[in-house]
């Protein structure tokens, strides 16, 4: 029988993850402002470009981050808000 590994998964966030996930979170918003994607097409792309897709903490970080820069679209902020607690 083959060995697998399993998949590892970050508890707890450097402050190099931060700003990283700080800087997807960044972009994705102005993707969203700029009518350049949608809030499901933009969160997509953030949830991609995050180094380690299957952490939760990771997710929460950018999601958070997300709500804190659409403080000004709240129409985006609302539907953003809507799709993560269906998701």
């Amino acid at each position: 029988m083959e060995h697998i590994e399993p998949v590892a998964v970050k508890t707890e966030l450097s402050k190099l993850d931060l700003v990283g996930i700080d800087k997807i979170a960044e972009d994705a918003v102005e993707f969203i402002n700029n009518g350049q994607m949608n809030v499901r097409q933009a969160s997509a792309w953030a949830i991609h470009h995050l180094d380690d897709q299957w952490g939760f903490p990771s997710l929460t970080a950018l999601y958070h981050r997300m709500v804190d820069r659409l403080e000004d679209n709240f129409p985006a902020k609302r539907e953003f808000i809507n799709y993560i607690q269906r998701w």
